[in-house]
């Protein structure tokens, strides 16, 4: 995990302390003076027999060796010596504040006897052979780690002072609490037989290594501060507020609410870098289905960010509380007892997450300027051989460039540039491709993504429809500009841009949508309403947040089909169903007037629609039956170059004898086209369209008309 390792050297690179060897060798210090607390006891204990087995050869002191190192320390163990082959140190019991040893204490805030009951259990992990010298000293070999009752017997001289001690081991005291230890007990085992176990992490940081706990490799990384510009300046002071030692606010859950894809996450981590920390950011959707895993590996998150002295970042907090809601009144404890700087990722339209025992403020994410993103990517492009042509300010207004995967995005584009050629110029086609795959969100089977491919010299419409087009794609394409003059503090809300398609089945709603996306350069997000509407309270809602929040990350242009199916007129309130059906159609009113991209809503018959979108809707849309001369114009354009038609095909008498709609005449030219081929026809004749034209008016129910 190269990138997790460099997290984590940067997280201990904010913070001074002691060198690798520096650390090892204080350890090592300590280690020495629990080492001869422990040959004491072994000592009392060797009393009572002749030798000692063999197996601790080399492990254990005599009495004259005992009280000479009590007198004159080494440094490091004895027994060790012989392979170090130096004294390290005399002063083995003073701890440097900068050292990890030091830094844990004072993190964790650790007695001195907490202190030496954690080195005590970590002498196992230094070396193997203290475990054979423990199960022996506890006179079974079921107890190769230190017991609650060795610990106290070691560390303590005298009964008064065990049952002093003995709140240390208690479970909300700091070994306990933060999973330093953890205390393994046996059903009906006396408590002062169970055994304490040392998290292994803690040793490996504690011997000056960057060791990431296992338990979080799958749902946890420290984040690595942004090196680019800052484009929330402002906001980066505020949450720095929260980040500070001390700080009074360091019981408060601060949620920064913004839609996925804003750089919530990387201003958090800028904030806590201004003063010196680092972020270690937890996706609670990841955890353990076990309740019990869950807690565990919360806690381990926990103990990490304290360690480190950082600041916890929570993902998904919405999600952990439908999945785990006993969980939630545990949590909210937890993270309360914790005392550290904590934050969570919250959606723009969610209710905000109360968890007891924590005070909670909801911050904004701004929405950065368009020039200062502009500005932005205009600087990463510095230097790279590009064509000229390259349309900066289009590709920041369409996609909003997240800074976070800003230099990702652009090493994409260069290896779709490198597919054109070696030498070839970064163009404008490899960063639209770059940035809108990354934009792509997953819409489940609540939505079909739409690649258009037909644009406006496919469309055959009226010269009103065509200029009506034109004003919703300068209202997109304007929007950002107009809001920054003012616009955006006048208005206050209902800045979204949205369209009614209004008109018969087949007269080229779905048609326009499609090209409107495609001269926008994105993809069109057709909206599945049978999978949106659910009959139970809450879940179309829940649905239509899921649609709204992905597409405002994914760019694209939303297109409701048969939009009346379910933004259909309120009803006079009678029971709980025409409640819920009325909280449907205003949650729809409220995310279309915030939605930053374009809606499409479309319907066969608009009264079916209830009239708070007529005034809400930025743009109504007739599409009307075609007329006779736009329905020459339609035969004469569906036939693609490589289909030749003949030449007597008399495509006026076709428009004037038969009223159908585009859609219509569509499937009548691929029906006339199969005949043809199979007649294997060198040309589509009239005879073969006479004949299509008939299936396609018998399928609606009406007659062609004669010559």
């Amino acid at each position: 995990m190269p990138k997790q390792h460099n997290a984590l050297r940067l997280c201990d690179e904010l913070s001074p302390e002691l060198s690798q060897d520096e650390n090892l060798h204080l350890l090592l210090a300590q280690f020495e003076r629990l080492d001869l607390l422990v040959q004491q006891q072994l000592q009392t204990l060797q009393q009572r027999f002749a030798e000692p087995e063999e197996a601790l050869q080399g492990l254990a002191l005599s009495s004259e060796e005992l009280e000479h190192l009590n007198t004159q320390r080494m440094g490091i163990p004895f027994w060790a010596l012989e392979q170090s082959g130096q004294k390290l140190s005399d002063e083995s019991e003073s701890l440097d504040p900068h050292s990890r040893l030091g830094q844990l204490v004072s993190r964790f805030g650790l007695t001195d006897f907490e202190r030496d009951v954690l080195l005590l259990c970590l002498l196992p992990l230094f070396d193997s052979r203290y475990s054979l010298l423990f199960a022996y000293m506890q006179e079974s070999n079921q107890k190769k780690s230190v017991t609650v009752d060795f610990a106290l017997n070691i560390l303590c001289s005298n009964v008064v002072e065990k049952a002093a001690q003995q709140v240390c081991l208690l479970p909300q005291a700091p070994l306990l609490k933060y999973q330093l230890l953890t205390l393994k007990q046996r059903d009906a085992e006396h408590w002062g037989n169970a055994l304490l176990h040392p998290a292994t992490d803690i040793y490996t940081w504690l011997i000056g290594h960057s060791a990431f706990p296992t338990a979080l490799r799958a749902c946890a990384s420290w984040l690595i501060p942004s090196t680019l510009a800052d484009l929330s300046a402002p906001l980066t002071q505020r949450l720095a507020l929260y980040c500070a030692d001390g700080a009074a606010a360091v019981k408060t859950l601060v949620q920064l609410q913004g839609r996925p894809g804003s750089g919530r996450a990387m201003a958090i981590a800028r904030a806590a870098g201004s003063v010196g920390k680092a972020v270690l950011a937890l996706d609670l959707a990841q955890l353990p289905e076990d309740h019990e895993e869950a807690q565990g590996v919360v806690s381990v998150a926990l103990r990490e960010t304290r360690l480190h002295a950082g600041c916890l970042l929570l993902r998904s907090l919405a999600d952990f509380c439908t999945a785990h809601p006993r969980l939630v009144p545990w949590l909210g404890k937890a993270l309360a007892r914790a005392e550290l700087p904590i934050f969570c990722l919250t959606d723009p339209h969610a209710p905000p997450m109360w968890l007891e025992g924590m005070a909670q403020v909801v911050v904004s994410m701004p929405t950065p300027a368009i020039a200062d993103q502009v500005a932005l990517l205009a600087s990463q492009l510095e230097g790279i051989a590009q064509q000229p042509d390259i349309d900066v300010a289009g590709l920041v207004k369409r996609f909003h460039p997240a800074p976070e995967t800003l230099v990702s995005v652009l090493q994409e584009a260069q290896a779709y540039r490198l597919q054109r050629g070696e030498h070839a110029l970064l163009a404008n086609a490899d960063l639209y491709r770059a940035f809108g795959l990354r934009s792509q969100q997953n819409f489940g089977n609540l939505a079909k993504r739409i690649t258009p491919v037909r644009d406006f010299d496919d469309l055959i419409i009226s010269d009103d429809l065509q200029q009506h087009l034109n004003e919703v794609l300068a209202a997109i394409r304007q929007r950002e500009q107009v809001l920054g003059q003012g616009f955006g503090r006048k208005v206050g809300y209902g800045t979204g841009i949205s369209a009614l398609f209004h008109g018969d089945s087949g007269t080229g709603k779905t048609m326009v949508a499609e090209v409107l996306a495609g001269a926008l350069g994105v993809d069109l997000i057709k909206v599945d309403l049978s999978t949106v509407v659910n009959k139970y309270i809450g879940e179309t809602e829940k649905n239509l947040s899921r649609i709204f929040d992905s597409a405002e990350a994914d760019a694209g242009v939303l297109f409701f089909d048969e939009a009346d199916a379910l933004f259909g007129k309120r009803s006079e309130t009678k029971d709980a169903q025409d409640r819920h059906a009325n909280i449907e159609v205003s949650y729809l009113l409220q995310r279309l007037e915030s939605y930053p991209g374009l809606v499409v809503l479309a319907t066969n018959n608009r009264s079916h629609l209830d009239d708070a979108f007529s005034r809400r809707l930025t743009f109504i849309l007739r599409f009307t039956f075609p007329d006779q001369t736009l329905r020459e114009r339609m035969w004469r354009a569906i036939w693609p170059s490589e289909t030749p038609v003949a030449e007597d095909v008399d495509f006026s008498s076709l428009a004037r004898r038969a009223e159908i709609t585009g859609a219509n005449i569509r499937n009548v030219a691929m029906l006339a086209s199969w005949l043809a081929a199979e007649e294997q026809s060198p040309r589509v004749a009239m005879q073969h369209i006479e004949r299509a034209l008939q299936r396609e008016l018998g399928k609606i129910g009406r007659l062609v008309l004669s010559r």
